[in-house]
């Protein structure tokens, strides 16, 4: 099991829909600097679902239900997806947290676990994350896990970004 000192990751359950959908389709403070930019519409959300969502403890890629260790509860979701930015190839690894879950250090040990997963584990060469260019909390998380900054770039359905990287070799 995927876990770290208080989150636990796990496959995608009906008993997290309705928490996801509220995340996903409902919170603006929360989608706005994530993903699309703004939040999701019901058939946008049915497709994220069903293509990104790990459904299976088997599944090494796509996004995770982040759930807290003391009460259960959804926190967000996290994961490592394969991409291609900037004529690149490479894995990249996010978290979308409930603004409830904001400012407890949650992002920082997400990241870390991420980062050690896939050099320890996955034995990928490097991981990568974006992050939007307004989204200073997610930019400090990237730069106190000492990922550096590759470029600014326009991804197609997620607008502005900034590419961060960091090299296991």
């Amino acid at each position: 099991m995927l876990q770290t000192d208080r989150l636990q990751f796990k496959p995608y359950l009906p008993e997290y829909r309705l928490a996801l959908e509220k995340l996903c389709c409902e919170n603006e403070l929360v989608m706005k600097s994530t993903l699309k930019g703004r939040v999701f519409t019901k058939a946008e959300f049915e497709t994220l679902l069903q293509e990104e969502f790990i459904k299976s403890t088997h599944e090494v890629f796509g996004f995770w239900c982040v759930v807290s260790k003391a009460n259960d509860s959804l926190v967000g979701i996290s994961g490592i997806h394969p991409c291609h930015y900037v004529d690149c190839d490479s894995h990249e690894f996010g978290f979308i947290l409930h603004n409830d879950y904001w400012g407890k250090g949650l992002a920082t040990e997400l990241g870390n676990f991420w980062l050690q997963h896939a050099k320890t584990k996955l034995k990928l060469p490097e991981l990568v994350a974006t992050v939007s260019p307004t989204n200073n909390a997610s930019k400090k998380v990237l730069e106190k896990l000492a990922l550096d900054f590759v470029t600014k770039f326009t991804a197609r359905d997620r607008g502005d970004r900034l590419l961060y990287k960091l090299s296991f070799s």
